[in-house]
């Protein structure tokens, strides 16, 4: 009868954990977009081009659906091909940009959930503290992950230099409109 008892609980702790659906934020890196070619002598100082994301590439390159909370991501490429500067401002687009940091809140993990979730069942049965604190941990690792990623990706007000390239996403508040 022990020996069922033990084999019950240690079936009992497996699944448990293997139930516990640790959160991760596991990412791609960006593609390098094709810069559309100036035709005219007038069009030869910037190239510009864009691709409007999809929910596929919100989880591909995101792992989270943007587009479901309410953001377009729009990946832009600019290439300066003078000899001179130009300055990019968010601010300047006529399309209501949200920071990434508030994209990222939007859809971040919920660890607090997760470690109630396992951890009122854990007062009664100890097998579920283990998973709340691996669930708990994990989630926090990854909105840690999550929010990082946003911010590298996102393109910022910045200098384009003469003879480079910036490439980055923005993150468009569907809900909001330009003031």
């Amino acid at each position: 009868m022990k020996i069922f008892h033990n084999t019950i609980t240690v079936v009992t702790f497996l699944a448990i954990l293997v139930l516990s659906g640790c959160a991760s934020y596991q990412p791609r890196s960006l593609n390098k977009l094709t810069p559309i070619i100036p035709t005219t002598v007038q069009e030869q100082f910037i190239s510009f081009s864009y691709h409007v994301f999809s929910k596929e590439d919100c989880l591909k390159y995101l792992d989270r659906d943007i587009l479901a909370k309410g953001y377009q991501p729009i990946h832009i490429g600019i290439i300066n091909h003078s000899s001179r500067s130009y300055y990019l401002s968010l601010t300047n687009f006529s399309l209501p940009c949200a920071s990434p940091i508030e994209i990222a809140q939007r859809v971040h993990t919920s660890t607090a959930k997760r470690v109630v979730a396992y951890g009122i069942p854990g007062l009664f049965i100890w097998p579920f503290l283990i998973p709340a604190i691996i669930d708990g941990v994990g989630s926090a690792e990854a909105n840690k992950h999550l929010d990082m990623d946003f911010e590298n990706k996102s393109l910022k007000d910045q200098t384009i230099n003469p003879f480079s390239s910036v490439d980055g996403l923005i993150g468009v508040n569907l809900f909001k409109e330009r003031g």
